[in-house]
């Protein structure tokens, strides 16, 4: 099952050692090659470290009360790991990267994400279109598999594959009014 990415931020990480609160994830590390949460970032006053991290890995289990690890030596500095620290350096942010399809259309911006809390790969992403769009389509959400590229600035997806969710405006248009007398239609002839 999916699961909102606002879900894993502002939460509590606990001990399973201790059964105490360590910290709380404060952000999220994105892999943009392959869509994919590397990392939460965390912060609190019981870490020994300015910037730490928790790896997906280390997630003992997510439930209820926050995100459960086996101790304090889950939570890891940022120095020293190069390879995490080469992500960190592409500055990817989700939030807010535009959306075109292959026939260069703009589709508007990310809004919001779900991951697949067992893997970390971002799975949907949900799309708040343009102005002008926006007063027919209320929402477009893209699957990982419509997606083609990922750069800093665009993502590029297919251009057949993206779902519209209808605005509540453009569905009442639709629907047929009880108060008006209805037009008649024409019995349909049949050949014999």
């Amino acid at each position: 099952m999916l699961a909102p990415i606002k879900r894993f931020i502002g939460i509590p990480i606990l001990s399973l050692q201790t059964g105490s609160e360590l910290a709380k994830t404060s952000d999220v590390i994105i892999d943009p090659r392959k869509l994919k949460v590397v990392a939460l970032r965390v912060s609190g006053n019981r870490l020994d470290h300015t910037e730490s991290v928790l790896h997906p890995e280390d997630i003992r289990e997510i439930s209820d009360l926050g995100i459960i690890v086996d101790n304090s030596d889950q939570l890891m500095s940022t120095e020293g790991l190069v390879r995490l620290q080469e992500i960190i350096d592409f500055g990817f942010v989700l939030e807010g990267v535009h959306i075109e399809d292959d026939q260069h259309r703009k589709l508007g911006t990310v809004k919001d994400y779900a991951i697949d809390p067992e893997s970390f790969f971002v799975q949907q992403l949900y799309i708040q279109p343009p102005f002008v769009r926006s007063l027919s389509i209320t929402a477009l959400v893209v699957h990982r598999s419509q997606i083609i590229s990922v750069t800093n600035r665009k993502i590029i997806v297919k251009s057949d594959a993206v779902k519209e969710k209808v605005s509540e405006k453009t569905a009442a248009t639709s629907l047929v009014n009880p108060f008006r007398a209805p037009v008649p239609t024409q019995p349909e002839t049949k050949d014999l």
